[in-house]
């Protein structure tokens, strides 16, 4: 029996079973894929100065194929880009942030980091059952049983068709098989919005700035890449993105131009427009008996801050710690302690992120400009306010969340 098994190969469930697999328990991951990479993800992912410093402790950064873009600078601002004298009124009320040390965070590419995960987990003594996915699970107090079911006849599993685990980690999405079974309730919000994800190549350098604009029709980020490259999250309703995303490449550059400006020249095209719809979703309790969701299982969050696998790094950080200790105490890592004390530690980062991301979200694309001025709640207010320091603290790391591995540590 193993003491712990991952549910999910993606990017969160591999680092998962990489992370636990440094706290000296038995670590298996059950990962529908095969390991091959045979995709063109040309999404990104941002990661944060201390889930940098975790990767770099559990051996992943070093495996990074390409340089990760570090992010030095925050501009944000409100509303369309304005031009002539409005555009010197406007800038005195734009908020920024900078530092001229260390990078605030880092813009990895998906493949990327998949691959360096891959890499990384193949040199760690972690069991992995792969292309096969859970049909059936159930728990008993002092142990889970996972029925597996094998994908399309790809399964390396040693013929084994089920496995049993002290604890089961799930980090199988915002819409959780696991989740669903043991009963863990999902409140998620209604798809009324799209995010248009792709690779722009600006004409003037981004001077590693991580771009947020505020629309009335939603977010539009810019995150900083190589050269002058940047990625693009833009938040939509449904119908907008619907209609930008079938538009020829001279349109939809010129749509970015409006929406942006021309701070940075002009905005090409530079990859695949993908759509993917917004629902962001919250489950009140993340565990039950030989179970625990981390990642989008646990909270799928709005993608304006790209915080989302931040939030799944710490995850990882806290339950290595909880479970080094669990194991110190001399109780298995099925003991309802150990449950107990990760709902309580994740509980302050996920309400904080959730809040901040869908309540900034909600403030600037669905209340009239006129009403938010009115009522005091425009960008000038957003500056006074201690959310302000959302993006730049945020952006450091490891604030709300306190772990060896976000220090730069193995657990133990």
């Amino acid at each position: 029996m193993h003491d712990v098994a991952v549910v999910g190969g993606g990017l969160t469930g591999v680092m998962m079973a990489t992370a636990l697999s440094h706290t000296g328990l038995d670590v298996a991951l059950v990962d529908r894929d095969n390991g091959m990479i045979t995709d063109t993800d040309e999404r990104t992912t941002t990661i944060n100065a201390a889930g940098a410093r975790m990767l770099t402790a559990l051996g992943v950064w070093d495996r990074l194929a390409t340089p990760p873009a570090p992010i030095r600078r925050i501009a944000i601002a409100e509303g369309a880009p304005p031009t002539g004298l409005a555009a010197r009124r406007r800038a005195q009320t734009d908020l920024s942030w900078q530092t001229d040390a260390a990078p605030m965070a880092f813009v990895v590419g998906n493949m990327t980091l998949r691959a360096a995960l891959g890499d990384s987990i193949a040199q760690r003594p972690v069991t992995q059952f792969r292309g096969s996915s859970v049909s059936a699970w159930q728990a008993g107090d002092d142990a889970a049983e996972l029925t597996l079911a094998d994908i399309n006849g790809t399964a390396d599993s040693g013929g084994a068709s089920s496995l049993h685990a002290a604890l089961v980690v799930a980090c199988d999405g915002a819409r959780s098989h696991l989740a669903e079974v043991a009963g863990l309730g999902l409140r998620e919000t209604r798809q009324t919005q799209t995010a248009i994800v792709t690779i722009l190549e600006a004409e003037r350098h981004h001077d590693d700035t991580a771009f947020q604009r505020f629309l009335q029709t939603g977010p539009f980020a810019l995150m900083p890449l190589d050269g002058t490259r940047l990625s693009l999250v833009w938040t939509l309703p449904n119908a907008e993105a619907e209609r930008l995303l079938a538009v020829d490449d001279t349109t939809f550059e010129a749509a970015c131009l409006t929406a942006f400006g021309t701070g940075l020249g002009y905005l090409r095209l530079a990859g695949r427009r993908l759509a993917w719809p917004l629902r962001p979703s919250w489950r009140r309790r993340i565990t039950a008996p030989g179970l625990i969701l981390a990642g989008d299982a646990a909270h799928a969050i709005h993608p304006l801050a790209g915080q989302g696998y931040n939030l799944a790094l710490a995850d990882a950080a806290v339950l290595a710690d909880l479970l080094v200790e669990n194991a110190r105490r001399g109780l298995p890592a099925s003991h309802m302690s150990l449950r107990r004390a990760y709902a309580a530690a994740r509980w302050r980062e996920r309400a904080a992120m959730t809040t901040a991301t869908s309540g900034l979200n909600n403030l600037f694309s669905s209340a009239p400009a006129g009403i938010r001025r009115l009522a005091g709640l425009g960008f000038t207010m957003l500056d006074r306010l201690p959310v302000k320091s959302v993006f730049s603290d945020i952006a450091a790391g490891g604030q709300l969340a306190e772990a060896a591995l976000l220090e730069g540590r193995l657990p133990g």
